[in-house]
């Protein structure tokens, strides 16, 4: 991975359509079938899928964002979990949180690829 963070389509360049992975998730959620960490990551990196270009001014938007982006840096903070080379702590994430979620899906998509 050269740019860090990744750009919108590289990050995402594998992922299921929206619909789709939505409803893995919620299927993984109910069993029980899927750890915290992925579960928090797949969550914020689909809600960052689905609003790419949402208006900074539009508060509904930017607060579920930030609250899933949140969570997921705050529980990898915890657990020293990142899995790729910028921490949680990085400067770079203050002004692009998002790249967070991306530089990670990108790292996770990679071994768990779909067929």
């Amino acid at each position: 991975m050269t740019d860090l963070p990744p750009p919108f389509d590289t990050a995402y360049n594998n992922a299921p359509h929206v619909q789709e992975e939505t409803e893995e998730l919620i299927r993984l959620r109910r069993a029980g079938r899927i750890s915290d960490r992925d579960w928090l990551l797949r969550h914020a990196a689909l809600t960052d899928r689905q609003t790419p270009s949402a208006d900074p001014a539009d508060g509904k938007v930017q607060t579920a964002l930030q609250r899933s982006v949140d969570k997921l840096i705050a529980f990898d903070t915890a657990n020293g979990t990142t899995a790729g080379p910028l921490a949680t702590d990085d400067p770079a994430w203050a002004a692009d949180p998002r790249g967070y979620v991306r530089q990670e899906y990108a790292i996770w998509a990679t071994g768990n690829l779909r067929p």
